[in-house]
């Protein structure tokens, strides 16, 4: 894949991070159903949404998340991506999301957590067993938080599971 020697706007940059690979075309085509990302309005997931639909566009994608961000929804649904807004702490609406045999899990609180650790547990440890629960049959990857561990040099190649946490 090539890339730009300079990325002029966030638009170029979009289109470059969600230019798929042929190795995640194939990998997307070999796993069947439908992709439901839920906390898909957070910072990776219109990328995330947007990189799956151009690698497979034939694959119904689907976003859920409460789309506070003004015209992000208008803007991921031009993309061909489904979008369903609902507050995934609300059992009803999440018994209502359509069966998906692919989830990826990006719902997460972690700033604002200050004052508000009650929110912060539901979304971080209730809401990931809600969503087991309800779709017991489907494959889930579940993205978590760095947020967890200190901050390690650059040229250290990241913190790994040996790191201890240390917000």
């Amino acid at each position: 894949m090539e890339w730009p020697a300079r990325i002029a706007d966030e638009a170029e940059l979009e289109e470059v991070l969600t230019r798929p690979d042929p190795a995640l075309a194939a990998d997307l085509a070999a796993v069947p159903g439908p992709l439901l990302v839920l906390g898909a309005a957070g910072k990776m997931g219109p990328t995330l949404c947007r990189l799956a639909k151009r690698a497979d566009p034939d694959r119904r994608v689907i976003a859920v998340a409460r789309f506070s961000e003004p015209g992000l929804r208008v803007r991921m649904e031009s993309w061909g991506i489904e979008c369903i807004a609902a507050d995934l702490t609300d059992r009803a609406a999440l018994a209502a999301l359509p069966e998906a045999e692919n989830i990826v899990f990006m719902a997460a609180r972690k700033f604002g957590s200050t004052g508000a650790e009650e929110l912060t547990w539901a979304m971080n440890v209730l809401l990931p067993a809600m969503v087991a629960e309800r779709f017991p049959d489907s494959r889930i990857v579940f993205f978590s938080t760095g947020n967890v561990l200190p901050l390690v040099p650059v040229l250290s190649g990241g913190a790994d599971e040996s790191v201890p946490p240390a917000p």
